[in-house]
């Protein structure tokens, strides 16, 4: 038991670490993509802030920064929210 707590803490580390320039929130009743959102840095929120990201959608096309406390009940399906 010890073993599987100390492994998915290290699972987590190593995956937090990776997530460098923002974090992809998935709210209930929304899966989890199944494929690589690719955002351009310059597209990222700030750090604090949020954005709904439509991955269908062009970078230049996307929904401006938010506050990420008002953006999150603001996803439709499909799309995702960014954590800056």
């Amino acid at each position: 038991m010890a073993l599987r707590v100390l492994l998915g803490c290290v699972a987590v580390s190593l995956l937090v670490g990776c997530a460098t320039e923002g974090t992809v929130i998935v709210g209930p009743g929304h899966p989890a993509p199944h494929y690589q959102v690719d955002i351009p840095p310059g597209h990222m929120p700030p750090p604090g802030k949020c954005r709904v990201w439509y991955p269908d959608r062009p970078p230049g096309q996307q929904p401006p920064p938010g506050e990420c406390n008002e953006l999150r009940y603001h996803v439709p399906p499909g799309a995702l929210l960014i954590r800056g």
